[in-house]
């Protein structure tokens, strides 16, 4: 059985934000061509980063895939980490984690009925290689909806350039 993806306009085929929020404060961000497909391109600015999220979206109760492809073309060469995942305990051991470009994303489960929240944070590292991020886990039931939120950081020595996000994919089992 193939799975359908969730997030709508995910792909951002429309061209434009549809069905999404977008945040650039004070640098703009924006959809357009990158690779033969539209993506959502974020750049952060001198003083603040930028985010984006989707508008709350139906879901599924059960195990989940939750994927999406990220590339920050002009950022500055990432060195001396195997895993792309940043952790509280090594930020002391890194001598400036903040130096490479990484993103801040979050899916937000919503069960309407009693107002409670699951949450599922992750900060991973983007460098100019298009990589597929992914996360897996389990909706609880009577979690019907859903959000995805993206965030990067603000580039004060424009070591990070421009960041692309692109083919959006949640679905359950």
């Amino acid at each position: 059985m193939t799975q359908k993806n969730m997030v709508p306009n995910g792909d951002f085929s429309t061209g434009d934000f549809s069905k999404w929020i977008p945040q650039g404060y004070d640098t703009p961000i924006s959809v357009e061509r990158h690779n033969g497909n539209y993506a959502a391109r974020l750049v952060g600015g001198r003083n603040q980063g930028q985010s984006l999220a989707t508008e709350t979206f139906q879901i599924h109760p059960g195990e989940f895939d939750f994927s999406f492809q990220i590339q920050a073309p002009d950022a500055a060469p990432l060195q001396d980490t195997k895993d792309r995942r940043i952790h509280p305990p090594i930020l002391d051991k890194t001598s400036n984690p903040l130096f490479h470009a990484h993103i801040y994303y979050t899916l937000w489960a919503t069960n309407r009925n009693t107002g409670e929240h699951e949450v599922w944070p992750e900060v991973r590292y983007v460098d100019s290689q298009t990589r597929t991020l992914k996360l897996k886990g389990t909706i609880q039931p009577g979690y019907g909806w859903l959000s995805v939120h993206f965030a990067i950081p603000n580039d004060f020595f424009g070591n990070k350039g421009r960041y692309f996000i692109d083919n959006v994919w949640f679905s359950t089992k």
